[in-house]
């Protein structure tokens, strides 16, 4: 028996008992997106966050060619560094937008030149051949409409133009050895399933573009090696305090576990693999 009086293999990548419509006020609804900048530690969360994962959304836009002159748009930009790189490298930060649902923490993007835009990619649109090259990460993972998206994109790209998605894949935490990081960590996979998030779908990159006629497609990946006290560790933390009140609301753990996989988290001792993060592009069909 686990702490919660739960046997903890009976819940290794069971689906979360909690109907969504019957969800407590914490669980949340479909397409609510739970990480949201409300939360006081959000900004140092998406700043850990792109400390590591920056260099694969860059690698691959550079993979398709992005330069001096080229026009860029980062939807759901956080805290903006990938549409800061964007600028750089297009030598005018007027040629590149940052969007998010929730601009708070854009504005030193917006005093820089670069086009701030509160946008919801579900509803919002673009002009045709707007952007030669399109980057989203940490978004379509929790959108439904994640494969509809993939398509209504397709206008906003020139010819040529590129589209860079980077999102999470959980295998490599629901695999652990260690029992209470697994099933915490299966927590924060099964309770942002509640709200739409898909934590398996980026390990089917590319057959998602490929589905909707980009061509020259490709995929790398990273997954990041954990240990305890430092910054990926710390963003892992960061990511399951925010989702504590909901994990607790399914009754998918209990805050004695929650704070067992904190305290390995913050010990220098403790070793594993984080969730892996993949990158697809392909360019407009």
């Amino acid at each position: 028996m686990g702490a919660c009086g739960a046997d903890e293999r009976s819940r290794h990548r069971a689906k979360p008992d909690v109907s969504p419509a019957m969800a407590p006020r914490h669980i949340g609804q479909r397409n609510e997106y739970v990480l949201t900048k409300d939360w006081s530690g959000e900004h140092e969360r998406l700043n850990l966050l792109a400390a590591t994962v920056d260099a694969l959304s860059i690698d691959a836009i550079r993979t398709a060619g992005f330069g001096r002159g080229c026009r860029g748009l980062d939807i759901g930009a956080g805290t903006g560094s990938v549409a800061s790189w964007l600028a750089r490298e297009a030598g005018d930060p007027s040629l590149v937008t940052a969007t998010d649902v929730d601009t708070r923490l854009l504005q030193p993007l917006a005093d820089a030149g670069i086009r701030v835009l509160k946008h919801d990619v579900v509803t919002g649109e673009f002009p045709p051949g707007s952007f030669d090259a399109i980057h989203t990460r940490s978004v379509l993972e929790h959108i439904e409409q994640r494969e509809e998206i993939l398509g209504r994109i397709i206008p906003w790209l020139a010819p040529e133009g590129v589209l860079v998605v980077v999102d999470c894949a959980s295998f490599s935490v629901l695999s652990s050895r260690n029992p209470i990081y697994r099933k915490v960590m299966q927590a924060w996979v099964d309770v942002l399933a509640l709200t739409g998030t898909d934590y398996e779908w980026a390990r089917s990159f590319p057959e998602p573009l490929q589905r909707h006629g980009y061509r020259d497609v490709g995929v790398s990946a990273i997954l990041p090696a954990i240990q305890g006290g430092t910054p990926m560790a710390r963003f892992w933390s960061l990511t399951l305090e925010a989702v504590r009140p909901r994990i607790l609301d399914a009754q998918l753990s209990c805050d004695e576990e929650i704070n067992q996989a904190q305290r390995l988290l913050a010990d220098p001792q403790f070793w594993d693999l984080g969730p892996g993060f993949l990158a697809a592009w392909g360019r407009r069909p």
